[in-house]
């Protein structure tokens, strides 16, 4: 009697011990979820990346991601480079206890992008670019230690879309005044599917990318690429030349805008 009654009693405390257990790691996949986040973009980035908060209900396989913010590179003015305000996500919950898992759709919305040309002509997308290839051996050199050692559980993305998005541009030459342009919309299918699923390095590698490249472009619109590689004074002194052909154009409309009047 005893026997059983210990017994009992030991089986009794095993099952309270799995249920907090279980509890306890439902209650948690929400910290856990933001501390991957946190930790492989960081680890892809090499600067430090932050969200908000996460909320993942596994019933319904749907998830919202809060503020997640990408902090510029060293030696820039703006605290961050990349900020995604809102992002929904929705899990394909059977797929949960397997690898990779499938994830059916990520939406971000109204990312905003702080673009910046420093004092000595060097853009922080640039050293962000510099250091994702340093991270991932993109630039040949093979991936580092980091990298290799990522791991995790793998996800298929079927469907990312990014929209509404915003690019804030500054030049210090320019005494960074800020120039907006809108972020083109972004989709991107089945990242990961090819390789039998992808790390939250590599889908963290992908999708940085992927709005990095629409960056350039849009920048180049607003005309600010030409201080590139420029220090404060090179920069300075391009301004004022484009000042003055501006100033020689505005003259020589006027000069000619007379003629035609006084010969009328």
């Amino acid at each position: 009697m005893k026997i059983g009654r210990s017994l009992a009693i030991g089986v009794s405390v095993l099952v309270v011990l799995i249920t907090v257990a279980v509890i306890y790691v439902f209650s948690s996949l929400d910290a856990i979820v933001a501390g991957a986040i946190q930790k492989y973009g960081t680890q892809v980035t090499q600067t430090p990346v932050r969200v908000s908060s996460v909320s993942i209900d596994l019933a319904s396989g749907a998830g919202s991601i809060q503020q997640l913010t990408v902090s510029n590179p060293d030696g820039f003015s703006a605290p961050d480079v990349i900020t995604l305000g809102g992002i929904s996500t929705r899990l394909d919950v059977a797929s949960v206890r397997n690898d990779p898992v499938v994830i059916e759709e990520i939406n971000v919305s109204s990312p905003v992008v702080y673009y910046e040309i420093d004092r000595n002509g060097a853009s922080n997308i640039k050293a962000l670019q510099k250091n994702i290839e340093q991270s991932t051996g993109a630039g040949g050199g093979g991936k580092s230690a980091e990298a290799k050692e990522s791991g995790g559980p793998k996800v298929v993305i079927r469907k990312l879309v990014i929209d509404g998005g915003r690019i804030n541009a500054s030049v210090a030459a320019l005494g960074n005044k800020p120039r907006s342009t809108d972020l083109p919309r972004i989709q991107m299918n089945n990242i990961g599917e090819k390789s039998g699923g992808a790390t939250g390095a590599e889908v963290a590698e992908q999708v940085i990318k992927a709005i990095l490249a629409r960056v350039g472009p849009a920048v180049a619109e607003l005309g600010l690429e030409k201080y590139l590689g420029k220090n404060l004074d090179e920069a300075k002194a391009l301004l004022n030349e484009r000042a003055g052909q501006e100033l020689g154009t505005r003259v020589k409309e006027g000069a000619g805008g007379l003629k035609n009047l006084l010969n009328n």
